[in-house]
């Protein structure tokens, strides 16, 4: 199997895991913080200490380190979205416990700037892993 392939599975099951799953009561940020932590320790050690003619493995390291850029632009858009509206920013995500996903439902306390939170956080997600990847090839 390809280690580049973990990589990504990594930075994309565990950010897009932490996306769906911020508000519930069990998932605590400081958790989270350790965990992105974790894997931002695991990410450098290896991305740092890998051969540069192992491509795929300097992939797979880099996969470790998204969740950790995700979950600080989930903190800093909290933050504005608390100045603006007083609260935090509801996901507005198809399959999102926040809102009604049903055929021709209206979601009126969602604002454009949820939206915006909600599309910059996935657009943050897969722009960092491909822009890794980029890089890395």
């Amino acid at each position: 199997m390809d280690n580049s392939l973990v990589g990504i599975g990594i930075a994309l099951g565990i950010s897009f895991f932490i996306l769906y799953t911020r508000k519930k009561k069990w998932m605590n940020p400081k958790i989270v913080w350790l965990i992105c932590v974790g894997l931002l320790a695991i990410g450098l050690f290896g991305f740092l200490y890998s051969k540069t003619e192992f491509r795929n493995d300097r992939i797979m390291y880099f996969g470790f380190c998204v969740p950790t850029v995700y979950w600080a632009f989930d903190r800093i858009f909290k933050k504005i979205s608390e100045n603006i509206h007083n609260r935090d920013f509801i996901l507005f995500l198809r399959y999102s416990d926040e809102i009604n996903s049903g055929f021709g439902a209206e979601n009126l306390k969602v604002k454009n700037s949820d939206k915006l939170f909600s599309f910059g956080l996935l657009i943050i997600i897969v722009g960092t892993l491909f822009i890794g990847i980029g890089i890395i090839k």
